[in-house]
């Protein structure tokens, strides 16, 4: 691995795509919130003007009051400097207050609008897509784009008028002084240039390495019973160790330019300050100048060279944050490729008639799994799909929920194209059993209304029956309200599957995806999963994916897909005496069923 990452994790440092771009983009999001972020920021400005108040009355104490021995003004002055603080502090509290309301709305907002992106990107956008790394852009990006708008605005304002506000006293003492203090303004423009160009291709590498970090802790924490399984723990750590050193190592190239750049800034306009001490003391002795204005204006370098110097940092995190907004908004702009129709026609209810005429189906990639495929399957009709890994049996069933797209012909639904219908109607009149299960974190109840939240404990306990689910539930701590855990993991997984046929059955659909839905159960569930299966198919148009030819022999008709073409079609009885690709399998199975029984 190189100094710039490597290995299977690592992530080499990227180019931002456009400075210009990503900054226009982030301050759209700043306009719902205008009227409180422009109340902030005059909190702000108010509260810099008064911080610029306490080096004149300094002044006047020092040349009217203690050189002039007017004492009896020094009461006045106190009260003077006591509330000017005072009322800083004040306007200081609110205006944080309101900055920070600013913030949690940004926050909120976008956090929810990268969430609904995700919810309607097609399923293709997450096949080359790591999961902790898109879960890093809600989290640490959003946090670093909030950061820019409400933060980073608060301080270019506070920064700004600071600088001018010091600058306009300054110049009200003695405008040669403060040309000199503007000597080095130049250099730190030239500067500022150059190390911004430089550091923010290591800030968006620090961004996308961390994504990258986050994705592989996310994989390896989820399988690590896999790992430790295959004894990988060590090649594993070595993976998650070369994507951490990329990120450390990026770090602290960011540290190192940082640690250069600022002492040397620090140090120039430290040399500016001594300048002004030094003009200053000599003007004195030729009594042009007082002490009370040289203490002042010493506390106006300082107030005019700290904004500068803050400013330098406030840009610093301002490449932070456009990097984590190209990262953003690289989600963002991402078009849908499955939309709704302008003008959708109305799904109240359907019959479940599904045809597939001439349909061509590619993925991104250009890899073509479907070719010329034509199927018609009446109302409550049960059609297996059939065929060795990889010959588009889970392809075919991803276009009828409109998961995908065509490439080429269409998919019809009671004879209307399912792109002319809205997604979420469509969507409701289909259940899906894949699998592995998925469930959520929650209680049993919780992931059974899943597909159908008003449904009745009755309509829940009748599902769960129908699903031969009621028995072990009813056994568990909790009953229905047993928490399950992340996925599920407190369940084996033929109770996961039953749960996923009782949610199914109480969405009560009228098409029915069923994608192996007892390949990975011992057979005592399997036959439980089978009997749930029988009652669950009764009157619905069903699409069974199966590799154990057993569970489709009660198909109405079954596919057999080669190449992502169907090269037989029929009952069992038929493609069996057909003496075809489908006979050839189910002799292979059922040789092998009777091996296995020979064995046990």
């Amino acid at each position: 691995m190189n100094g710039y990452g490597g290995g299977r994790w690592g992530v080499g440092p990227r180019r931002p795509q456009d400075f210009k771009t990503a900054l226009r983009k982030s301050l759209k999001w700043a306009r719902p919130l205008l009227p409180i972020l422009i109340f902030g920021l005059a909190c702000t400005l108010a509260g810099v003007f008064l911080g610029q108040q306490p080096p004149r009355i300094i002044q006047y104490t020092i040349d009217q009051v203690i050189d002039g021995s007017r004492y009896y003004l020094l009461a006045r002055v106190i009260l003077l400097y006591a509330g000017v603080v005072v009322l800083g502090q004040v306007i200081g509290a609110a205006s944080g207050y309101w900055m920070s309301v600013a913030g949690q709305r940004l926050l909120h907002s976008l956090r929810m609008a990268l969430y609904d992106q995700f919810q309607v990107l097609h399923l293709g956008y997450y096949d080359d897509k790591r999961i902790g790394d898109l879960t890093s852009r809600v989290t640490g990006d959003v946090n670093q784009l909030e950061g820019l708008i409400v933060n980073t605005s608060n301080s270019l304002v506070r920064q700004v008028f600071g600088v001018g506000f010091a600058l306009y006293y300054m110049m009200n003492y003695s405008w040669q002084l403060a040309l000199l203090v503007l000597v080095p303004i130049p250099i730190l423009g030239v500067s500022l240039y150059i190390f911004t160009r430089r550091v923010r291709v290591v800030y968006r590498s620090i961004r996308e390495s961390t994504g990258a970090l986050n994705a592989k802790l996310m994989e390896n924490l989820s399988g690590m019973q896999v790992i430790r399984a295959f004894n990988r723990e060590a090649q594993e750590r070595d993976a998650v160790e070369s994507t951490s050193r990329f990120l450390f190592n990026q770090n602290i190239r960011a540290s190192k330019m940082t640690s250069m750049f600022y002492p040397a800034i620090h140090t120039l306009t430290t040399m500016g300050t001594i300048a002004v001490l030094g003009v200053g003391a000599f003007l004195i002795s030729k009594g042009i100048f007082t002490v009370g204005k040289l203490v002042a204006f010493l506390v106006y370098v300082g107030n005019f060279y700290n904004p500068v110097g803050d400013f330098i940092r406030t840009f610093d995190s301002i490449q932070r944050a456009l990097a984590s907004g190209e990262r953003i908004f690289e989600v963002l702009d991402t078009v849908p490729e499955i939309q709704d129709p302008l003008e959708p026609v109305p799904l109240e209810t359907i019959r479940g008639e599904v045809e597939f005429r001439h349909v061509f189906f590619k993925y991104a990639t250009g890899e073509e799994v479907l070719r010329d495929v034509n199927v018609h399957a009446m109302p409550g009709q049960r059609v297996a799909l059939v065929g060795r890994s990889g010959a588009g049996k889970s392809s075919f069933v991803s276009l009828i929920p409109r998961f995908y797209d065509v490439t080429e012909g269409s998919v019809l639904i009671d004879g209307v194209d399912v792109r002319r219908y809205r997604q979420s109607d469509l969507r409701r009149h289909i259940a899906i059993v894949l699998q592995e299960t998925f469930l959520f974190s929650g209680t049993v109840r919780e992931n059974l209304l899943f597909g159908r939240p008003d449904a009745s404990d009755e309509e829940i306990i009748a599902a769960a029956k129908a699903a031969n689910a009621h028995e072990f539930i009813i056994r568990l701590e909790n009953g229905y309200d047993t928490q399950v855990g992340e996925r599920g993991v407190k369940l084996s997984g033929g109770q996961k599957q039953r749960l996923a046929i009782a949610r199914a059955m109480l969405a009560n659909p009228r098409i029915l995806i069923l994608d192996e839905a007892t390949s990975s159960v011992d057979t005592e569930s399997e036959v439980l999963i089978h009997q749930a299966l029988d009652r669950l198919m009764v009157g619905r148009t069903t699409f069974i994916i199966a590799h154990r030819l057993s569970t489709v022999r009660s198909a109405d008709t079954i596919l057999v897909l080669e190449g992502g073409c169907i090269v037989e079609r029929g009952d069992h009885s038929e493609l069996v005496g057909a003496d075809g690709v489908y006979a050839q399998m189910y002799r292979q199975q059922f040789w092998f069923d009777e091996d296995e029984s020979t064995l046990d």
